[in-house]
């Protein structure tokens, strides 16, 4: 299943990346983030998070990394869980007075999950659009 969505924000693409890649945020702006835990101390390529996410009211929790992190340009956090793996690509780009944020996320569940991928992405759709607007309103803050 994959997802795009487009995002407008005011600061700068440098921080704007930082801030959307730096899980430690992640549950200041998606609601469904239970918890997050980070297991290395400096943020930057390498930096992993341990995530305990809900979804359909049920706990999973996915180990997260940061793949690949280009400052103010580009950024990929992959996670694994039991049952699925989720990659987030944030891709940042100057507009005027602010950044256009293009953020994707693919999630591929294991099998046999991944033969409701039409009935699951019903549900990740809700969660990722209830997502980004929690993105825009914790980079508008």
């Amino acid at each position: 299943m994959r997802f795009e969505r487009h995002i407008y924000s005011g600061k700068p693409p440098t921080e704007v990346l930082r801030l959307v890649a730096d899980f430690r945020h992640l549950q200041s702006w998606d609601d469904s983030v239970v918890s997050v835990e980070p297991l290395d101390e400096v943020f930057g390529e390498g930096s992993r998070y341990r995530v305990r996410v809900l979804f359909s009211g049920n706990p999973i929790d996915m180990v997260y990394t940061v793949a690949m992190y280009e400052a103010g340009v580009r950024a990929v956090v992959s996670g694994v869980a039991s049952k699925a793996k989720a990659t987030d690509t944030i891709e940042v780009e100057s507009s005027g007075r602010g950044t256009i944020i293009k953020y994707t996320a693919e999630i591929d569940m294991a099998f046999p999950f991944n033969l409701l991928d039409p009935v699951l992405a019903i549900g990740f759709k809700k969660t990722v659009d209830r997502a980004v607007v929690g993105l825009q309103r914790f980079l508008a803050s």
